[in-house]
């Protein structure tokens, strides 16, 4: 399969998979043997970046990824994402929460679930407008410098979030 070059030292297959719906979103969920087979499957034929999210499941979802790919991490990109809140009292209801505390514990929980050290690629999954975009790069940058994360982004973001982080990121970068 081709590949292409997401960013500076990010290449990844041109085809993605997408893996939430092994655990949520369509119908019931994928018997966990067979979800395991079917992204093995899936890096057998040229995928080589896979996307999660913490909250398919939730959690589930990062579990079958991160027990799928772990033989395999150094073959494949993993992308997943944070930001969105959930319990059994929202009811499915989409509450952002992008402050820096729960960010640093959905990605130590995310590394934990994905059997690694290092995530990809971590999205914010939803913009949080309690939390300034500002506020959101200094933790990305943060977790970079860790060695938490590889690269970030944004998904779902209106175009004044995103030209907010732009103008924080060139104010920022060298």
């Amino acid at each position: 399969m081709k590949t292409r070059k997401l960013s500076e030292g990010l290449e990844v297959s041109d085809l993605g998979y997408g893996a939430m719906s092994l655990s949520h979103g369509y119908g019931e969920a994928t018997d966990r043997k067979d979800a395991v087979k079917i992204l093995r499957q899936a890096l057998d034929c040229g995928y080589t970046y896979f996307d999660t999210a913490e909250v398919y499941g939730p959690y589930i979802n990062e579990e079958i990824v991160g027990e799928a790919l772990k033989p395999f991490r150094d073959e494949v990109v993993i992308s997943t994402k944070f930001g969105i809140s959930f319990s059994e009292y929202t009811h499915g209801d989409i509450i952002p929460d992008a402050r820096p505390e729960k960010i640093r514990q959905s990605v130590e929980g995310s590394l934990k679930r994905l059997q690694t050290e290092t995530i990809d690629l971590y999205f914010q999954h939803r913009i949080d407008p309690k939390v300034e975009p500002e506020v959101v790069a200094e933790v990305m940058g943060e977790l970079i410098k860790e060695g938490k994360i590889r690269h970030w982004g944004v998904s779902v973001a209106p175009e004044e979030y995103i030209q907010s982080l732009c103008r924080f990121l060139r104010k920022t970068r060298p």
